[in-house]
């Protein structure tokens, strides 16, 4: 019996999507590579109208080639109101399929468990044996989730009305997914790993089980190997505290990296996103960062047309990331997002596209000379990089470089000799031995 495994958006889906792997190899089951599949899953992504499109699109796609398929569709296109779970169905199933429904199951984020309970029920249903054959997937690069859920509500966004409230799993839980990973790791002593600990509100984890995301990290360290790192996924600056920030700067198995999400530039603007911070406060931390936190990466998130955005709100936006010097910017334009505080009160403002076409390409511009610039003032240096099996690779602060190297994934010591290539938003780093 084969499944297969499809996800959009961010990397808490992703690592989701390895957990459903990792139990479904265990129990036997065969992953598809042909596309063809008796046991679908799908994580979607709404957190854009964009990406909720596309997450119905794929699904529809799939369904076709696979209507006879048990098709589990989970992530957040979901609403955890039950009552609009039924809404979510009908526009995948095209009319002439009705009777297929009984093999779509939605499940909602907060309850992505039910997805293995029910395969491992139907199986033991059917003829199938369920054998718990202790396989590992051994790869390269794998995600964690140690978080879920947010308590923001930022006026924006639908994560809290999809994936529920903040929630953290416990230490001991995640020492044992390290332990298990580091086991698969150090088998293959010739191939380099990077852990990514991914979370919604990665720097709110601890809070509801009184601990934190520095006395997490400290758990875990001992257990690295070590042919492998520690990368942190996206934060909000203001859950930055000094021993979490001491613990990235003294740890040589934490990578100097970090992806704050500005959203925009404007205090007003802010103050409608519903965000809690100020722009002076942002600076203030990032420059206490650049300090303290040697040769430190910071990335980010802007939002561009959020309503009654002017073009003095955008010109501050653009002061704000050249204070900052993020070496890449991820743009996303506004869209409404169903629940939420904006679509509930400012919907009826209309959206100028053209103008937001027009922030996107200045942006994308301003992305691209501080990414060079980034990989510039660090030409001559030495960087330990995990380079890919397609010879393109990450330093610890998330310079993208590109070798001549075919092989399993390795760390390679590589210094830095210029720009190799643009990628529209970002630049790529040549290097040598």
């Amino acid at each position: 019996m084969k499944f297969s495994t499809y996800y959009l958006g961010c990397r808490v889906n992703q690592a989701e999507i390895e957990y459903f792997e990792e139990k479904l190899s265990k129990m036997g089951l065969e992953n598809s590579k042909d596309g063809k599949a008796d046991i679908i899953i799908f994580n979607t992504c709404a957190v854009t109208h964009k990406a909720e499109k596309e997450s119905f699109r794929l699904i529809r796609k799939v369904f076709l080639s696979n209507p006879d398929s048990k098709l589990f569709i989970t992530g957040c296109i979901v609403p955890l109101n039950k009552s609009l779970i039924e809404q979510v169905k009908q526009k995948i199933l095209p009319p002439e399929y009705l009777e297929k429904s009984e093999n779509i199951y939605i499940i909602p984020s907060t309850q992505k468990e039910k997805v293995i309970e029910i395969i491992e029920n139907h199986l033991k249903n059917t003829d199938y044996f369920i054998q718990n054959n202790g396989s590992k997937i051994n790869r390269f690069k794998y995600y964690i989730k140690v978080q879920d859920g947010c308590n923001h509500f930022c006026s924006f966004c639908i994560i809290p009305f999809t994936r529920g409230r903040s929630r953290s799993k416990k230490i001991e839980e995640v020492q044992s997914q390290i332990q298990s990973i580091a086991e698969i790791i150090r088998s293959n002593p010739q191939t380099g790993a990077e852990i990514t600990l991914t979370g919604i509100c990665l720097g709110e984890y601890g809070l509801d089980i009184n601990t934190s995301l520095a006395k997490l990290l400290k758990s875990i360290l001992p257990l690295i190997p070590d042919n492998a790192r520690i990368r942190l996924s996206s934060m909000d600056i203001i859950t930055l505290d000094e021993e979490l920030m001491e613990v990235i700067a003294t740890s040589d198995k934490i990578c100097k990296f970090l992806h704050l999400s500005l959203q925009s530039g404007s205090n007003r603007i802010l103050k409608l996103m519903r965000r809690n911070y100020t722009i002076e406060q942002y600076i203030e931390i990032t420059n206490y960062l650049y300090k303290n936190i040697p040769d430190l990466g910071i990335t980010t998130d802007i939002i561009v047309g959020f309503p009654t955005e002017t073009d003095q709100d955008f010109e501050e936006t653009l002061e704000a990331i050249k204070k900052v010097n993020f070496h890449r910017i991820h743009i996303f334009p506004f869209s409404f997002r169903p629940y939420t505080y904006a679509y509930q009160t400012m919907r009826h403002i209309k959206i100028d596209h053209q103008k937001v076409k027009e922030y996107e390409k200045i942006l994308t511009k301003l992305s691209l000379e501080q990414s060079k610039k980034f990989i510039k003032d660090r030409i001559g240096k030495y960087y330990n990089v995990l380079v890919e099996e397609n010879g393109y690779g990450y330093t610890h602060n998330f310079i993208r470089v590109k070798t001549n190297y075919s092989g399993n994934p390795k760390y390679m010591n590589l210094k830095i000799t210029g720009i190799e290539e643009e990628k529209g938003n970002f630049a790529v780093a040549s290097v040598n031995p």
